[in-house]
């Protein structure tokens, strides 16, 4: 007698056709896990505790995890597509031929944005979270260095999301089945932060890939999501009691 006995279901040979979206989505599951437990791991968190004062660690930590979140989501589907896919990158949205539509686009849908982003950071469990460097002194440097630890985070995100996931996706498993794994997985990555973004996540990620998918490129959903976190780190800001900006010896 066979150890294992043979299945009376009969299953089909593995469609390859699937083979790309397969591996885009299991390199962004890879990618956030190691996100999370790498570098948001509590041994970083240690280490700076070892070498910064209190005051430093807030800052530091932020900016770390920004900056290497954005290296990281960026760098992963860039080595799959230069050394396994062999592709140009303008086949996952990454074209300037599309820059100046998406700009047209984005124009409107920015200033809807900051108006959202301004009447929600007034609450009280969003002033509890943003802006996420929790210090009461801002330099205009440590301003600069938060936008630009934004700004590295969002193109890696968004290339990984709404260029690589999708645009192989949909070669993959067709339109309305890319959009949505696109939103499951997105979702997903915003459950830390509490049922609010888990859930708005759907509605602003269907927006981002619908017009990706639509335009052509990521360049809408880059700076569309860059609006956001800039007015909402921006707005969290002035409305913080405790928080304020100040001049040092360079601003002079």
């Amino acid at each position: 007698m066979a150890l294992f006995p043979k299945s009376m279901i009969e299953y089909p040979a593995p469609d390859l056709n699937f083979l790309s979206g397969t591996i885009a989505i299991g390199s962004a599951t890879l990618a956030f896990l190691i996100y999370q437990f790498l570098f948001s791991s509590s041994r970083i968190n240690n280490l700076l505790k070892d070498k910064f004062a209190s005051a430093e660690i807030s800052k530091r930590k932020i900016l770390y995890h920004k900056f290497s979140g954005g290296i990281l989501y960026g760098l992963i589907p860039f080595l799959i597509i230069l050394f396994v896919f062999r592709r140009p990158l303008s086949h996952y949205g990454f074209s300037v031929e599309y820059l100046g539509k998406s700009l047209l686009w984005w124009i409107p849908i920015a200033l809807l944005v900051v108006l959202m982003t301004y009447l929600g950071a007034k609450s009280e469990k969003h002033l509890a979270m943003y802006p996420q460097i929790r210090v009461n002194e801002w330099s205009r440097g440590l301003l600069m260095a938060s936008a630009l630890s934004w700004i590295t985070y969002l193109i890696g995100y968004e290339f990984l999301f709404r260029g690589f996931l999708l645009f192989t996706c949909l070669e993959s498993f067709g339109y309305w089945p890319a959009i949505i794994i696109n939103l499951c997985l997105y979702s997903l990555f915003h459950i830390h932060k509490g049922a609010r973004e888990a859930f708005g996540s759907l509605f602003f990620g269907f927006l981002l890939c619908y017009l990706t998918l639509y335009l052509g490129s990521f360049w809408f959903a880059l700076f569309t999501h860059i609006t956001m976190a800039l007015s909402n780190e921006w707005f969290s800001l002035g409305l913080q009691p405790d928080m304020k900006l100040i001049k040092t010896r360079l601003d002079k």
